[in-house]
């Protein structure tokens, strides 16, 4: 994945008007270059934190759109928010939703990068979708080295399931197994490479597990 980094507006504002509002603990300015982009509004603090509003810089725009102009907060600790003491509680409708955080982004992505730490997602339930149009709506985890799952019923549906194992797979049961199937084709690999199986695999054109 590539991400772009915005380039230092040094363009100077096209009305040439600089403003700086010097506090005890803040600075209030706008018009001066950022790496974000020209400063509309941006407050720094006497602890290296910053938060402001930015004009474009055209990275990835839409020259029909509305502009591009962006929020960025930066703050060397932690950024907290507490959110719906207000609202009502779901009780056990696990189907109603009631959002206390709502993000939108009507283009482009979002991304959680955490590069010394760990993502937690943590909730009642956690539901995923991929609901990209026509053939897209690709759902994909990839880990280095252990991906894990742990539930009292685990259920996979799909039209067509592939598991391949460079290695070693081990299925272990020790309660009953069922096994139903229309055809079952097993073989080691020297019967596909040399044996009658390799035979019947190029009459049923099988050519791999498609991985």
């Amino acid at each position: 994945m590539t991400i772009n980094t915005p380039k230092v507006d040094k363009k100077s504002p096209k009305d040439g008007n600089y403003e700086v509002s010097n506090h005890q603990r803040h600075v209030i300015q706008s018009g001066q270059a950022t790496i974000h982009g020209r400063a509309l509004f941006e407050v720094l603090t006497q602890e290296a934190q910053s938060f402001g509003f930015y004009s474009g810089t055209g990275q990835g725009g839409n020259v029909n759109g509305p502009g591009e102009g962006r929020s960025v907060l930066n703050t060397p600790g932690m950024s907290f928010e507490v959110l719906g003491e207000g609202l009502q509680v779901k009780g056990n409708d696990d189907r109603a939703c009631l959002p206390a955080k709502y993000i939108l982004c009507r283009h482009g992505d979002i991304i959680l990068n955490a590069e010394d730490g760990d993502i937690l997602l943590m909730g009642k339930n956690i539901r995923m979708f991929a609901q990209g149009g026509g053939d897209d709506g690709d759902f994909i985890v990839q880990a280095n080295k252990v991906a894990s799952i742990k539930s009292p019923d685990v259920r996979i549906q799909s039209d067509k399931l592939v598991m391949k194992a460079n290695k070693d797979m081990n299925i272990v049961v020790d309660g009953y197994l069922e096994l139903t199937y229309g055809f079952c084709l097993a073989s080691s690999k020297s019967d596909l490479s040399f044996g009658a199986m390799s035979i019947l695999q190029k009459a049923l054109k099988i050519t791999g597990l498609g991985i």
